[in-house]
């Protein structure tokens, strides 16, 4: 499972446990019967974790909206496993539900700009600063939640309609996995 990919010596799963524990009281990890027994393998038995398991895939908005029923919370940090950054939490918090964290994405690989076959500009790893990303980490009122479909994509059924907030992060953002 993606949750278990390392990343700086700790699982991805590890770090969102991490960084998410000083903020919240209730983390509930979403995800498909086998892989949570995997991780539950992994993490061992944590104070304020549990799982919202699923017997058949949900999809992400499935999934969201079924591990929302474990808790009686108004409002949300939802998070994709394979996203890391230091988004500031409190912050985020203060700014309001239904925001979807976004930042500058980073090319992997070199760019340059040519003139026919001839080189002009060359810029190695360059942060793309007009355009933003879904950083994979949402804040999100249960009124919203209540609304995704019992099997979807948050990325295909709900985002594209939706009407939402940009918390612009300019600080560490990095995603793992495929």
């Amino acid at each position: 499972p993606k949750a278990l990919l390392e990343h700086g010596g700790k699982t991805a799963i590890e770090h969102q446990i991490n960084w998410l524990k000083p903020h919240v009281r209730k983390i509930i990890i979403a995800c498909h019967k086998k892989e949570c027994e995997e991780i539950a393998k992994h993490i061992g038995q944590l104070d304020g974790v549990e799982f919202s398991t699923e017997l058949q895939l949900l999809g992400t908005a499935g999934a969201t909206r079924k591990a929302a029923g474990k808790s009686k919370a108004n409002h949300f940090v939802v998070v994709h496993v394979d996203d890391l950054t230091d988004i500031d939490l409190d912050a985020l918090l203060g700014f309001g539900s239904d925001t979807m964290c976004v930042a500058n994405p980073r090319l992997n690989f070199g760019v340059l700009e040519t003139d026919g076959f001839d080189v002009k500009q060359y810029r190695q790893k360059p942060v793309m600063r007009n355009i933003w990303a879904n950083c994979g980490i949402y804040l999100l009122s249960r009124r919203s939640i209540d609304t995704f479909p019992e099997r979807g994509s948050l990325e295909h059924d709900i985002w594209p309609y939706a009407k939402m907030k940009a918390f612009k992060h300019f600080g560490m953002w990095k995603t793992f996995g495929k």
